[in-house]
């Protein structure tokens, strides 16, 4: 064995490793972060690794998608509620020609009495009374209950109060009532 000075790659690599330190908390000091505050409320965060985000989730049905659309809207008097106990009926028509396979993604509503008496319901339906929406508590908004239904078939309204009119009392005025329906069109 030679004995004597370190040949000078020797010395590179051991100036290196012995750098490796500095190099390390050069690397941990980039990657600190301290929030605002005092002292007590800092906690250091220091990233390992990027964060790789996950990759995106497919549609769920019902949400909107990316293709044609159309949309109508649909004006019609609400009958005045006379007696307690009956359901007064507000037929609403498709306006328009909604093309075939045509489905739902958004429905809005805007129902107008005069006064709501105690025992008020009303349900907006779609196609018959067998698949309603409760609207009773707002007389305006939207829903995507019926999303992914066919948007050719049209919607009631229908509302009167569950108990008698008390007597004496006039009839409960309906004013306009209105249903605008948001659809996809396939293609």
């Amino acid at each position: 064995m030679r004995e004597g000075p370190l040949p000078g790659r020797l010395l590179i690599l051991l100036a290196g490793i012995l750098c490796l330190p500095a190099l390390a908390q050069s690397y941990a000091d980039r990657n600190l972060s301290l929030p605002q505050g005092g002292a007590e409320s800092r906690r250091p965060i220091i990233i390992v690794a990027p964060v790789t985000p996950a990759p995106p989730t497919p549609a769920a049905p019902g949400a909107p998608k990316r293709g044609p659309s159309g949309a109508y809207a649909s004006d019609e008097p609400g009958p005045d509620i006379r007696a307690g106990k009956v359901d007064y009926l507000t037929q609403f028509k498709v306006v328009g020609r909604i093309p075939p396979g045509s489905t739902i993604n958004k429905v809005s509503w805007r129902y107008t009495v005069a006064r709501k008496p105690a025992g008020f319901e009303a349900r907006l339906c779609w196609q018959d009374a067998g698949l309603c929406w409760d609207v009773s508590q707002a007389s305006s908004g939207s829903t995507d209950f019926f999303n992914g239904r066919d948007a050719s078939r049209p919607f009631q309204l229908y509302y009167g109060i569950r108990g008698a009119l008390r007597s004496g009392e006039p009839p409960v005025k309906g004013e306009i009532n209105q249903v605008i329906v948001t659809f996809d069109i396939p293609g």
